[in-house]
């Protein structure tokens, strides 16, 4: 858009004065009659020279807005709007506030009230509302001959409702019925392209604290993010591919996706958990929790599953405490948050509150460490990695370097992220991952809980399949034992979670048994 310039004072309908216009007909313009109808509450009964709503006590003075200027016998961009009668597409197109023809000239100005800008990234759920939302809206319109052109996240906003709808609509226009179908894949494209944009993470420069000084890593979000490919990334390409090739089959597809995003499919867990002193320490610091349960209303089968590990710090009386408390503050915090949503058979899944009541539940658990350790005196803390897991879905948590892997055809992959010392230095390249289960200072915690207020939480989410297993286990283990040589201990045990634990730990005791062992196995099938 070009740089807006000043014109000529031009009224409409004696009303509206236009103080700005660019090349492409956006005006500004000033109200000088705001009483003859309230932008607030709509009321059309004020005095004439009215500052305040007799109805609803509104500031009327001084109101302004934006709309576009284009010709009455060729109407194009948001004058095409007020021509479309579904019901539908005009609820998520920019509500019109006024319309009015001067000579050859059609003013339309937008309602810029009720709603706001959209926060970036989105949710995959509220990306595929927006997408959906948006595919439903093109059907629409290229069943009139129009397209709606490039949309741009800023020209989203939400209502008070937490609904969708378009605040700007730059690019609609008719099109020659020659040219529709050429124009329509443009749709489908510009869309494809918005919703990568709305769901991608955005990098930052974070600074790293370092012993020989400040570090700054240019990294994508790894702490208040969530970490995952957004689930519709192959309907985009199939939208570039053409195999998507108009809007209605990219809105079926995209409903289908989002019913089956929001409707987990039940996996049944299977569970081992072990944990041993190990060879060297006198006592266990590490604490572990599984609780699952599971309901069946009406043949309709329904699982959930809390696991959870935490390695305490702080010597003895005071690191297993620390561990025990925090599984204990996660685990009461998950079932108080969630268990009523659970038990609604009506209820929809939601990713994005499913996320936050899980990190909620670390947050509460470093409350509860925190007060503990400061009754006590002491300096008390631990790690903790946390599997919340709801059918095939499964929310992870994680602080400090204990772990969760996904077990799936065979080959181990670590779903979480060490925040440690050693790893910070493979993030920077001084190191190989191997050399983290040699390095003099592979036990240096950079994140734990129990050690500050502030405290930054790793969320992973994961779709599970049946034949996984997710495994959480504690340093001890991980660092006694590679991940090829859990593999294949997992895959001597396939149907035994329990044995599978035992064999990792019996493992780890025979590499040394340096710290105190704990994992968690938790197999799923249909």
């Amino acid at each position: 858009m070009s740089q807006s310039q000043s014109v000529e004072p031009t009224r409409f309908g004696q009303r509206y004065e236009i103080l700005t216009q660019d090349e492409q007909g956006f005006v500004e313009v000033a109200d000088h009659k705001p009483w003859e109808r309230c932008w607030s509450c709509n009321d059309t009964s004020n005095e004439p020279g009215t500052y305040y709503c007799n109805r609803c006590g509104a500031y009327l003075d001084n109101r302004s807005y934006r709309g576009m200027l284009t010709s009455k016998d060729a109407p194009t961009g948001l004058a095409l709007i007020p021509t479309i009668d579904d019901e539908f597409a005009r609820s998520i197109l920019p509500p019109i506030w006024d319309q009015i023809d001067d000579g050859d000239e059609t003013l339309v100005l937008l309602d810029r009230t009720g709603y706001n800008t959209v926060t970036l990234p989105l949710s995959d759920q509220v990306a595929l509302h927006v997408g959906l939302d948006l595919a439903r809206l093109l059907v629409v319109l290229h069943s009139q001959q129009m397209v709606l052109g490039k949309v741009q996240p800023y020209d989203l906003s939400m209502t008070a409702a937490n609904e969708m709808l378009l605040c700007n609509t730059p690019s609609i226009r008719l099109v020659d019925a020659d040219a529709m179908s050429a124009a329509e894949a443009d749709d489908l494209r510009h869309l494809a392209r918005l919703l990568e944009e709305l769901t991608r993470t955005p990098r930052t420069t974070r600074r790293l604290p370092d012993r020989e000084g400040d570090i700054e890593l240019d990294e994508a979000l790894d702490g208040d993010a969530e970490h995952h490919e957004p689930l519709f990334t192959m309907v985009l390409s199939q939208i570039r591919t053409g195999e998507l090739a108009s809007a209605s089959a990219l809105a079926s597809r995209l409903d289908a996706l989002l019913q089956e995003y929001t409707s987990p499919t039940p996996l049944r867990q299977h569970v081992g958990a072990v944990s041993h002193e190990g060879q060297v320490r006198d006592h266990n610091e590490d604490s572990l929790l599984t609780l699952n349960f599971s309901l069946n209303n009406t043949s309709r089968d329904s699982f959930w599953g809390i696991y959870v590990v935490a390695d305490g710090m702080g010597g003895h009386a005071a690191g297993e405490v620390a561990s025990s408390l925090a599984l204990r503050g996660a685990a009461e915090s998950l079932l108080r948050e969630y268990l009523a949503l659970a038990l609604d058979l009506d209820a929809i899944y939601d990713q994005e509150r499913v996320s936050e009541i899980v990190r909620q539940s670390i947050l509460n658990a470093n409350e509860t460490v925190r007060d503990a350790g400061h009754a006590r005196g002491n300096d008390m803390g631990t790690t903790i990695t946390l599997a919340f897991i709801v059918g095939d879905r499964a929310t992870i948590a994680n602080v400090g370097d204990s772990r969760t892997y996904l077990y799936r055809d065979r080959k181990l992959r670590r779903i979480t992220r060490d925040h440690s010392l050693v790893m910070r230095l493979v993030d920077l390249g001084q190191i190989t991952e191997d050399d983290i289960y040699t390095h003099p200072q592979r036990n240096a915690v950079l994140r734990s809980l129990g050690d500050q207020g502030h405290l930054e939480v790793d969320i992973f989410v994961q779709r599970l399949q049946p034949g996984d297993a997710l495994l959480l286990c504690s340093d001890g283990l991980w660092e006694m034992i590679r991940d090829l040589r859990m593999e294949t201990i997992l895959a001597t045990y396939p149907d035994d979670p329990q044995s599978a634990c035992q064999e990792l730990i019996h493992a780890a005791n025979e590499a040394g048994g340096e710290d105190n062992i704990t994992s968690v196995l938790v197999q799923l099938t249909e």
